[in-house]
């Protein structure tokens, strides 16, 4: 039987700028540079004493500049959208067409940083561009002649919202969606024909209403597939699809935070850690001569196993493992002590293991009374089991796991009680 703890894992992260507190962000876009960090994170389980070793890998601005690329990439594809359109026969309105010859379109600089979130499983890149320029001169539906067409210009702002989802299994990460959303329009005239007509206000109404949003973003969700072709190339350099080769396999996102926020992906690796095996350890409780023995014999005395299946980070959690043993028959008796000695069996091998001793029941006299079961050595005793034999943590020395009882005498000595059992010091 395994117990199976995603304790060893790769995570992965968009290191952003904004400063942050707590260990969580909530899902609130945060200015980002675009570095993805990849932490590969692994716990031994064989030494359980110790944290997972990490080792970290940082692709410094890697989304920034995919979203750059993708955007010079397609700033052509864009204007030549959205000049196809506005010149088209009626293109801003019925008797309003632009001149092709003298049209103007001029993207924005690409930003020098992201926002960034995590919601509803996938990452969230928002991705703003200023300072989108058209310039163009439109037929109007006048009696004045070409001379009389005004030329206007258009500033805007362009956004395109790029969603990667995060997959439940490992595995590269993917564009799902590209979505283009235009806003802060602002129309200027540019001679006085614009200034003067006023049919134009369908013009102003174009621009500056949802007509002109749509068309815009019509431009920009057009150019999407290459645009999540070229992020999807960027996002390849993560070898997330390697990742999963070596048996990291389950996949979690999240915003974490700390001097930086950072999305971080978390690529995890299931540790099997066993809980049952063939082996068994031997077990002897034994306590001083003449002290009394257990009400119900060795039957009262038992003992349970269990290992550690995350590491001290985690809180070492702990469970069962094995089955546990229990004394049987009559108390024997070996030199100056008293004992009873049975097994734990059904335990994994090569790991270390917890067992610890317990008494159930009352004493056999009212003279003495039990004060502590602790294991003789090295504390909790913690031995590990290698090819069947049983190693203890220090010398590593085949030898029983031994827990000592210790007794004391009810009463204050008198000539009417017994001399009192010396308190457990057990010497090999």
């Amino acid at each position: 039987m395994l117990h199976s703890l995603r304790f060893g894992a790769v995570a992965v992260a968009f290191v952003l700028a904004a400063e942050a507190t707590g260990l969580f962000s909530p899902v609130i876009a945060s200015p980002s540079g675009g570095t993805i960090q990849v932490t590969k994170s692994a716990w031994d389980y064989t030494q359980p004493a110790s944290n997972p070793v990490n080792t970290v890998t940082n692709y410094a601005g890697l989304a920034l500049s995919a979203m750059n690329g993708a955007f010079n990439g397609n700033k052509a594809a864009v204007c030549t959208a959205i000049k196809a359109k506005l010149t088209s026969a009626n293109g801003m309105g019925k008797g309003f067409t632009a001149h092709p010859n003298n049209f103007v379109c001029n993207p924005g600089t690409p930003p020098s940083s992201l926002d960034v979130s995590f919601s509803g499983g996938a990452f969230v890149i928002v991705y703003t561009i200023t300072g989108n320029y058209l310039e163009l001169t439109t037929t109007t539906p006048t009696v004045f002649g070409s001379y009389g067409d005004p030329r206007f210009s258009v500033l805007f702002n362009s956004t395109l919202t790029v969603t990667i989802p995060v997959p439940t299994q490992t595995a590269p990460l993917t564009v799902k969606s590209v979505i283009g959303s235009i806003s802060g329009a602002h129309l200027d005239s540019h001679n006085l024909p614009a200034d003067l007509i006023a049919d134009l206000a369908s013009v102003v109404a174009f621009f500056g209403g949802p007509n002109f949003q749509a068309m815009a973003q019509n431009a920009l969700d057009s150019q999407s597939i290459d645009l999540t072709s070229r992020v999807n190339t960027a996002l390849g350099q993560l070898n997330l699809g390697q990742v999963s080769t070596q048996g990291f396999s389950q996949l979690l996102g999240s915003m974490t935070s700390g001097g930086t926020t950072a999305m971080a992906l978390l690529a995890q690796k299931p540790i099997n850690v066993p809980t049952h095996g063939t082996a068994s350890a031997p077990v002897i409780v034994e306590w001083t001569y003449g002290s009394g023995a257990p009400a119900g014999g060795c039957a009262a005395l038992s003992a349970s196993a269990s290992v550690q299946v995350g590491p001290p980070s985690a809180g070492s959690p702990m469970s069962p493992a094995g089955s546990p043993g229990s004394g049987s028959g009559p108390v024997t008796q070996s030199g100056a002590w008293q004992q009873c000695a049975f097994s734990v069996g059904g335990l994994p091998t090569g790991l270390p293991i917890k067992l610890t001793a317990s008494l159930s029941g009352g004493w056999n006299t009212t003279q003495y009374k039990v004060i502590g079961l602790a294991p003789y050595g090295e504390g909790p005793g913690t031995v590990t089991l290698g090819g069947g034999r049983l190693v203890r943590g220090i010398g590593l020395h085949p030898a029983p796991v031994v827990f000592l009882l210790g007794v004391r005498p009810t009463t204050i000595h008198s000539v009417l009680t017994p001399p009192p059992a010396p308190f457990p010091s057990r010497h090999p």
